[in-house]
């Protein structure tokens, strides 16, 4: 049902991500660390849910305050309510901007259609809070006990929609949570040398699992061929320096580990060891 609502407006979806991927190109290299910033690259996940409780349990814990205040008639509570809501409007724009910097990287179709659905509704209670603020600011205690009661069912919805987001289609997640990888407890020859091109990303099977292997002289690093981000095919990205950059959304991750360099992507690329042994490309792992 959310689907059907959404679809009509792909071309907006489409839109916004366009422009924002637009933005974060002009700035350039100031704007690749910013986007990390944003991403949650350096926190291990994203920040925007991070805000978004911010948004959601201020509001909730104002909403009750404000329906004893005017239900009840409990006194002395109108300072904290201006204050905890302007707290709470400040929270929605910087989730409204974490959520366009992470909406940028989505795959179109229906993920993208619902998740800028998802994100329009939020952008319309955070509004409607900004609004209760500045009506409280001015003593329009009652007028703006309702509009932000309006705005919080507005949340409310968009809340809703973003878990269906997240639990759908696994939006910015894991992509190796629940298959990190096949074990070896052993150094494990998976290729010959002779297969492996000098510093071009290969694609190689071990069992069920994927991997790209990166060759420079002796040594071999190995990593879960499938972004972390959204799996995107690490085998065709391209090397720089000591990483190896997804063709689809440019999260870069360092060889030898898998850490993140540079997001979208917030969590680590499953690693290998790798080593050439008797004509062979061996791994083992993967590494804690």
């Amino acid at each position: 049902m959310i689907e059907r609502w959404a679809r009509p407006l792909a071309g907006l979806w489409n839109g916004i991500a366009g422009v924002s991927n637009a933005v974060y190109g002009a700035l350039g290299t100031p704007g690749k660390y910013f986007q990390d910033f944003l991403n949650g690259s350096w926190l291990g996940h994203p920040v925007h849910p991070v805000v978004t409780d911010v948004v959601v349990g201020g509001a909730t814990i104002a909403v009750i305050l404000d329906l004893l205040r005017y239900f009840l008639g409990v006194t002395g509570l109108e300072d904290a309510l201006t204050w905890s809501i302007g707290l709470v409007s400040l929270a929605g724009v910087a989730a409204i901007v974490t959520g366009l910097t992470d909406f940028k990287d989505t795959a179109t179709g229906d993920e993208r259609n619902v998740t800028g659905f998802h994100g329009v509704i939020n952008i319309i209670g955070i509004v409607l809070f900004a609004l209760s603020f500045f009506l409280r600011l001015g003593g329009a205690h009652d007028s703006g006990f309702w509009i932000f009661l309006i705005g919080y069912l507005v949340i409310s919805v968009g809340a809703y929609i973003g878990g269906h987001v997240v639990f759908k289609y696994g939006y910015m997640v894991n992509r190796s949570a629940f298959a990190r990888g096949k074990k070896a407890a052993e150094f494990t020859p998976i290729l010959a040398a002779g297969e492996l091109s000098e510093a071009t990303p290969t694609k190689a099977s071990f069992g069920a699992t994927t991997l790209v292997l990166v060759r420079r002289g002796d040594v071999v690093s190995a990593l879960k061929e499938a972004c972390s981000h959204a799996g995107g095919p690490l085998s065709e990205g391209t090397l720089h320096g000591d990483t190896i950059v997804c063709p689809w959304h440019h999260s870069a991750f360092r060889l030898s580990d898998g850490a993140v360099r540079h997001g979208p992507a917030t969590s680590h690329q499953v690693a290998y060891r790798a080593r050439i042994s008797e004509g062979q490309v061996e791994i083992q792992g993967p590494l804690d």
